[in-house]
């Protein structure tokens, strides 16, 4: 199935002319919470388009900033990885949530997990997914962050260290109380989150590491905001 036809409900005319609103109005420097309600409420809209406006669409300014930021190859690079927000992502584009690609042209996704883990099965072939694109890339070293809070983080800690050590990926799995700290304390390497207070204090590049897994897993297309803004879609 098409992203065009699997997202067809979200292409109404009423939720473009929501995006071009919002995008209007955050542009000129109004709060984002503020507009976010506003237009919501304008537009009737629910609580997935309004999630895919917050995560998706940022100023002009803001989203060429975090895009400046962006690489892709991470051969021979040491790999400083977002656990949860890397594989979250992994996890609801696996379950048929929404996913899209943001005005920064990040991959996003509109799910609510909030640390809840529901499907494991499905989460640890996730984990096999990341991993096994790694070992296509070839970092010299990773270092994965899970936040401690997260339900069953030792024990998916404990998978992903050893199939690292049985892949033969050079780093670690570290279960920390804050992966965000990590990443921002970071001075080397490349870092893989989507996190957006994350990646507009990086010190270092950014990759989109779910994005390059699930084109390269399922030659995976993904809805794209800019187009939406650029009416690209209006046809329906």
């Amino acid at each position: 199935m098409s992203e065009i036809v699997k997202y067809k409900n979200l292409l109404s005319e009423s939720f473009i002319n929501a995006c071009q609103d919002y995008s209007y109005l955050v542009n000129r420097h109004f709060p984002q919470r503020g507009v976010l309600k506003l237009v919501g409420d304008r537009y009737r809209l629910d609580g997935d388009q309004r999630t895919i406006l917050y995560r998706g669409i940022s100023s002009h300014k803001r989203s060429a900033i975090r895009k400046s930021l962006l690489v892709k190859d991470i051969i021979g690079m040491h790999l400083v990885i977002d656990g949860y927000n890397v594989l979250f992502t992994l996890l609801n584009y696996r379950l048929g949530r929404t996913v899209f690609i943001s005005t920064d042209q990040i991959l996003r996704d509109a799910g609510s997990l909030h640390g809840k883990m529901r499907e494991e099965k499905t989460f640890v072939e996730c984990i096999s997914l990341l991993l096994n694109y790694l070992i296509i890339k070839q970092p010299c070293k990773t270092d994965i962050y899970l936040d401690s809070p997260v339900s069953h983080s030792e024990k998916h800690a404990q998978i992903i260290r050893k199939n690292m050590q049985m892949n033969h990926i050079s780093g670690e799995c570290h279960v920390i109380k804050s992966a965000d700290w990590a990443l921002r304390q970071n001075h080397h390497g490349v870092i893989a989150t989507s996190d957006t207070a994350i990646i507009e204090k990086a010190l270092v590049p950014v990759i989109d590491l779910p994005k390059e897994i699930l084109e390269n897993a399922y030659e995976a297309t993904f809805l794209k905001l800019n187009e939406i803004l650029a009416q690209t879609y209006k046809a329906f």
